[in-house]
């Protein structure tokens, strides 16, 4: 496939290099010439420099021979225009990132679609959605929501005291109450496991779950004994996400505190928030933050605009109180730092915009993509297609590539965690995780076979 992707910042970059890799002719745009003749050295990519907005330089990347256009410069605006320009030379697929919402929400004097953009990608709805989640699930430092909500991604931190401590997979197997519940993969160190029967979970060990929906309620006591509710969270931040997040938690969360720096802006977002305490000041004044109530505090959230910001709280907080952190930063490369110095939830606007827009190139009937940061796997939700190669035969009898694993299927809107007496059926919805060296074959198995 021929993909032009406009904007060479971490998420253009990533797109570029992955789809370059999986044997796209790709194209690359950006301003900043330095960056560009690095990228042209570093990748396998035509890199052209230029003003993205202007027709005559995406003539030079090849817009005209493209069947896919990716517009995520950092400007709202550029995107729309690229986005515009693409559909007026009826370009097959354009995806543009727009995270101001003015553009976006129901009723906006813009509508895009009657533009010829027919995908917009806004990462912030799904970062606010994923931490309401993990604080309604105590303990949980990972989610995503998958097959409709009728399966879930989990990550845990386990703990010293953890029920699944010290158990292999074996184990829990015996356990006739995990018919919906896998252990997709360990983080243990800098290591990524995928475990087999014999491995043990161990504390410490960070460890990604898939669960149905309906047992959900099981699994949160079985990875915590004595779980913890969160009643008190402490925001530090005025950004779209900050704001959204505390107005989402306030309804079902006793105390929530906002702290904003500007004073004027901390007055207007007051009478936007009933439910919610605003605090005007620095996030990173330890003294504001232990009149805050820190200490006493359930959940403290970083979630401005700035990522230096954001990184320095979060790791003040978690010096001076013994609540948990999350925190929003937009290097990839930060998130298993954070990790590693104990913050316990780390948000990613790039990597939720990457799985987005690969969701849209995967071959096979792809309803999502979720990208895993400490692995570099993919999460890929397949609506099984008929005539694909996984249909023919019973799970033992297919040569499932090393490095993926078929998590889940959903039939009839119930979960199935597949055995090797299991056969995919067409119109099943299945979950696979995959290492980035398994996708091309795995993207096979799921598509439709062609029969002359």
């Amino acid at each position: 496939m021929n993909i032009l992707v406009v904007g060479a910042g971490v998420v253009g970059e990533a797109l570029a290099e992955q789809l370059s890799q999986e044997g796209h002719r790709v194209a690359l745009v950006d301003r900043d010439r330095a960056k560009v003749a690095r990228l042209q050295e570093k990748l396998d990519v035509l890199a052209v420099c230029g003003e993205a907005g202007m027709p005559s330089v995406l003539e030079r990347a090849g817009v005209k021979q493209a069947q896919m256009v990716i517009a995520v410069t950092n400007s709202d605006e550029v995107n729309i225009v690229v986005g515009m320009l693409s559909g007026r030379l009826q370009v097959q697929h354009c995806i543009v990132r727009v995270r101001n919402r003015e553009y976006t929400d129901d009723g906006s004097l813009l509508s895009l679609s009657d533009l010829g953009i027919d995908q917009v990608i806004n990462p912030e709805p799904v970062m606010v959605e994923a931490l309401e989640h993990m604080v309604a699930i105590p303990g949980s430092s990972d989610f995503a929501k998958l097959a409709g909500g009728q399966v879930l991604m989990l990550g845990f931190d386990i703990a010293a005291g953890s029920p699944l401590a010290g158990r292999s997979l074996a184990e829990l197997r015996e356990l006739s109450s995990l018919d919906a519940f896998l252990v997709l993969y360990l983080h243990r160190g800098d290591q990524v496991i995928v475990p087999r029967g014999h491995d043990r979970i161990e504390a410490g060990d960070n460890v990604h779950l898939l669960v149905s929906a309906d047992t959900l309620h099981f699994v949160a006591p079985l990875v915590h004994a004595t779980p913890k509710r969160v009643k008190r969270i402490l925001v530090a931040g005025a950004s779209r996400v900050a704001e959204d997040f505390a107005r989402r938690v306030s309804g079902h969360v006793e105390n929530v505190f906002l702290l904003v720096s500007d004073s004027q802006q901390a007055e207007e977002v007051a009478g936007k928030m009933p439910g919610v305490t605003v605090l005007e000041g620095e996030a990173t004044d330890l003294d504001l933050l232990n009149e805050a109530g820190l200490e006493q505090c359930d959940l403290f959230c970083a979630l401005s605009d700035s990522e230096q910001q954001n990184m320095m709280s979060a790791l003040l907080a978690k010096r001076h109180s013994r609540t948990a952190t999350a925190v929003l930063v937009n290097q990839p490369e930060y998130v298993p730092v954070m990790d590693s110095l104990g913050v316990d939830i780390v948000l990613n606007p790039r990597l939720v915009t990457v799985g987005e827009i690969l969701m849209h190139v995967r071959r096979g009937h792809v309803h999502s993509v979720t990208r895993l940061a400490e692995s570099r796997a993919e999460l890929i939700e397949f609506e099984v297609a008929a005539g694909s190669p996984i249909t023919e035969r019973a799970l033992k009898d297919v040569a499932f590539p090393r490095n993926a694993l078929l998590g889940a299927v959903v039939r009839e809107d119930v979960m199935e965690i597949p055995r090797g007496t299991t056969q995919v059926r067409a119109g099943d919805i299945a979950v696979v995780f995959a290492m980035p060296e398994a996708i091309p074959a795995i993207e096979k198995l799921f598509a439709h076979r062609q029969r002359w």
